[in-house]
């Protein structure tokens, strides 16, 4: 947990140029904010080790903002909006399980039972898209592997794990190679809290 601390209090400086061929760059020296620790002993049977640890130290992580409380950057969700988030995705699922059945290897108990496993725990913000947790196939010390959930599953592409790649093995794998590599992990464009401008950070330089 050290090391991910150590990599959350870096300074990170996105270098970015404006969208539509306008001229002038700019460098944004984006903020991370980690939040409070959980203040209650309980924890849902879903939450794997790795993510256990975090939240026991920071109850959510709001990454890579132009400034705080922007609609730019990444987020950890907090403990309780995974579970309102958990509750939206199904009710998104629900209308959409004949088609996934139809375009599945699985049979449709075990698509069911996979889909509902599913927990979506972080996001990237002012896109749709959102990181889930496969709590069905666990690995033997509990970790469960993360997926990328891209919003145009939610609209029409398969959705099983066949047609879907683990992108981290746990939550803690998957969080240091956010914060190693964060120009993967944020909208391809955001407008950095100035509403006249979009930006596209084009590279990144992380210090300390």
């Amino acid at each position: 947990m050290e090391s991910l601390k150590k990599l959350v209090d870096r300074k990170y400086v996105f270098h970015c140029t404006p969208r539509g061929g306008e001229s002038g760059e700019r460098d944004f020296e984006v903020v991370n904010t980690p939040g409070r620790a959980l203040t209650t002993g309980y924890m849902p049977g879903w939450v794997p080790p790795s993510l256990k640890s975090i939240y026991e130290q920071w109850n959510g992580l709001r990454l890579f903002e132009p400034e705080p409380g922007s609609i730019d950057g990444f987020r950890l969700f907090e403990l309780d909006t995974c579970a309102v988030n958990l509750r939206q995705l199904r009710e998104i699922f629900e209308n959409r399980r004949s088609w996934y059945r139809e375009e599945s290897s699985l049979d449709a108990d075990q698509l069911d039972r996979w889909l509902d496993g599913l927990v979506p725990i972080a996001e990237v913000l002012a896109s749709g898209d959102v990181y889930a947790l496969d709590t069905v196939n666990r690995a033997t010390d509990g970790e469960c592997p993360v997926y990328f959930l891209d919003h145009e599953y939610y609209y029409g592409r398969d959705c099983d794990p066949d047609s879907m790649d683990v992108i981290a093995a746990s939550v803690s794998a998957f969080l240091g190679d956010v914060l190693q590599d964060p120009l993967k992990h944020v909208a391809a464009h955001w407008t950095g809290n100035d509403p006249d401008r979009q930006w596209y950070p084009d590279s990144c330089t992380i210090s300390g």
